[in-house]
C-alpha cells in the first residue's frame, strides 16, 4: 500500500514538473519570466503556477485516496449484509461493469481525442493587445513564444485530460450508486449511524472534496490575480464565492439522494413497527409493575424489564432521528465545505491585514 502511494506521489510530481518547469526555463530564456519585457511575466501569472503545481498534482493524488475509499464502500455493502447473498451475483456484475468502464482504454482514448481537438481548434488563435510570457504582440502581428507553445501543447492538455478523466470517473460512481439503490438492500432503521446503515457513504463522498480543493485553488488564484493586478475588490466576488460553495455542495451531495426514498420508507416502517412493539411492551410493563401483576418477591430495581424498556426507548429515538439522506454534518458536509472554502481564505488578507486578523483571533480566544 505504501509503495502504491509512493508511485502515485512520484507520478504527481513528475507530471507537475513536466507541465511547469519547461515553462519557467523557456520563459527565462526568452526574458519573460520576470521584468518589464512583457506585461504579464510568467512568474506573475499566478493561475498558471497554481494550476500546474497545486491543482494538477492534487488531481493525480486524489486517485489514490478516492479509489481506496469508494472501493472500501463497495466491499462494505457485501460484508455488512446490506446486500443479501441472493443478490451477490447482480451486485458483483454491477461492480465489474463499473470497473471496466472506469479503466476503459477506449474511454480514455476518447478523452485524449477531445483534449487534442480542443487544443487544435480552440486554443491556437492568437489574441491580446499586449505582450505576455505566452504571446508577443508586434505592430505586424502576434506570435506565440516557446513557453506559450509548450503551455498549449503539453501543460494544458495534461491538466484538461485529468479534469475530463475525473468527470468520467465521478459520473460512473454516481451511476453505480444509483444502481445499488435499486437493489433490495437490508436497511435497519435502528442502526446507530442514523442512516439505516448507509452512513459510510457520506464519509466516502466527502473524499471527493480533494478534487474540489484543486478546483477551488485554481479559482482562488484567478480571483487573487484580478485583485492584486487589476485592483478588483474581494467584495465583488462574495456572491460568486457563495454561489460556488452552494453549487459544489449540491454536486457532491446530490448522488446520495438516490437513497432518500428507501430511507424515508425504512423510517416510516420502522416507526410503525417499533411503535407497535413499544405499545405491546409498555402495556405489559404497565400491567406488571404499575397494576400490581408482578410475581410476588420480584423487585423492579435490578429487573431486566426496566433495562429493556430503556433499550426500546433508545431504539425508537434512533428511528425518529433517522436522516432522509446518508449525509452527516460533521463527517460529510463540514469536510466538503472546508475543502471548498480553504483556498479562498488567503484572499481575505487583501481586505483585512494579517496582524489585524491575528489580533481578532487572540481577542476571541483570550
Amino acid at each position: 500500500m505504501r509503495s502504491d502511494l509512493t508511485l502515485v506521489t512520484r507520478r504527481a510530481v513528475f507530471f507537475s514538473l513536466l507541465a511547469w518547469l519547461p515553462l519557467l526555463v523557456l520563459s527565462t530564456i526568452e526574458g519573460a519570466a520576470l521584468g518589464q519585457v512583457v506585461t504579464i511575466p510568467f512568474l506573475y501569472d499566478f493561475p498558471v503556477s497554481v494550476r500546474l503545481l497545486i491543482a494538477l498534482p492534487l488531481l493525480i493524488l486524489a486517485e489514490r485516496v478516492i479509489d481506496a475509499r469508494t472501493m472500501e464502500s463497495v466491499r462494505h455493502f457485501a460484508r455488512s449484509g446490506l446486500v443479501e447473498e441472493k443478490n451477490f451475483r447482480e451486485f458483483r456484475s454491477m461492480v465489474r461493469q463499473t470497473l471496466r468502464m472506469r479503466d476503459s482504454f477506449l474511454a480514455e482514448g476518447i478523452m485524449v481525442a477531445v483534449v487534442i481537438f480542443g487544443t487544435a481548434f480552440l486554443r491556437l488563435e492568437l489574441s491580446g493587445s499586449s505582450s505576455t510570457w505566452q504571446i508577443l504582440v508586434f505592430p505586424s502581428g502576434a506570435t506565440r513564444t516557446m513557453a506559450g507553445w509548450w503551455h498549449v501543447f503539453v501543460s494544458l492538455p495534461i491538466f484538461q485530460f485529468l479534469m475530463v478523466r475525473w468527470l468520467w470517473r465521478y459520473l460512473i460512481w454516481c451511476w453505480l450508486l444509483w444502481r445499488i439503490s435499486r437493489l433490495d438492500l437490508q436497511l435497519i432503521p435502528t442502526h446507530p449511524d442514523r442512516a439505516a446503515g448507509l452512513g459510510f457513504l457520506g464519509v466516502a463522498q466527502a473524499k471527493f472534496g480533494i478534487l474540489v480543493l484543486a478546483f477551488s485553488s485554481l479559482l482562488s488564484s484567478h480571483w487573487g490575480a484580478e485583485i492584486l493586478l487589476r485592483g478588483v475588490s474581494l467584495y465583488d466576488y462574495k456572491m460568486m464565492i457563495l454561489g460556488y460553495v452552494v453549487l459544489v455542495l449540491f454536486v457532491l451531495l446530490a448522488p446520495l439522494l438516490v437513497f432518500s426514498s428507501r430511507l424515508f420508507e425504512v423510517k416510516r416502517r420502522g416507526l410503525l413497527e417499533y411503535g407497535a412493539l413499544a405499545n405491546r411492551y409498555t402495556w405489559t410493563f404497565d400491567r406488571k409493575w404499575i397494576r400490581g401483576e408482578a410475581p410476588e418477591g420480584e423487585a423492579l430495581i435490578g429487573s431486566a424489564d426496566i433495562q429493556s424498556l430503556a433499550d426500546l426507548g433508545n431504539s425508537f429515538q434512533i428511528i425518529q432521528e433517522m436522516r432522509p439522506v446518508p449525509i452527516d454534518l460533521w463527517t460529510t458536509i463540514v469536510p466538503m465545505a472546508a475543502f471548498t472554502v480553504a483556498p479562498f481564505l488567503p484572499l481575505a488578507l487583501t481586505v483585512f491585514p494579517f496582524d489585524e486578523i491575528v489580533k481578532k483571533i487572540i481577542g476571541i480566544l483570550l
